[in-house]
């Protein structure tokens, strides 16, 4: 269990932890559900929707992906950016390490997840990590006006309607 908070409510994390948005497409869920799968990056995840009331359509989005590390550990200066689900609900990944906060590492798996962890400053900026991170795997749904701008993307994400 993380001691630290990270931040004290979704609205701040999402503020903190924006430059960190990954486009994803959303499938459909019942209304109402917190409940989300998700397409990010050719990998289907299954996550716990953070941004109430929960009512994110199915399409195109930009979400921050926080999971909380059950494990990390050093992967080597040759390990590859990867991002799998090895079981339902669950995430397993490796990358670099892009941003320290308090409580928090951001890794380049291939995208930014923002990997809720203890111990945060041990992990250098740049040293290749790698993580197993049980359910629920937390996500932040961004609404279109407080996404990060990506003129290497082509701008913002429109939302499917």
């Amino acid at each position: 269990m993380l001691r630290a908070v990270i931040e004290e409510s979704p609205d701040a994390f999402m503020e903190r932890f924006r430059p960190y948005a990954t486009p994803a497409t959303l499938f459909a869920r019942p209304e109402g559900s917190p409940l989300l799968e998700a397409d990010v990056a050719g990998t289907i995840v299954q996550l716990l929707e953070r941004t109430n009331p929960y009512d994110a359509p199915p399409g195109a989005a930009t979400l921050i992906l926080n999971p909380t590390a059950s494990d990390l550990h050093d992967a080597g200066p040759d390990a590859a950016a990867a991002l799998q689900v090895p079981e339902r609900g669950a995430l397993r990944g490796a990358g670099a390490v892009l941003a320290q906060a308090p409580g928090a590492l951001v890794v380049d798996a291939g995208v930014p997840v923002v990997l809720a962890v203890e111990g945060a400053d041990a992990w250098p900026v740049g040293r290749r990590v790698a993580f197993d991170a049980a359910p629920p795997i937390h996500a932040f749904v961004l609404p279109p006006d407080r996404r990060p701008d990506r003129p290497d993307e082509g701008g913002s994400i429109d939302e499917a309607h």
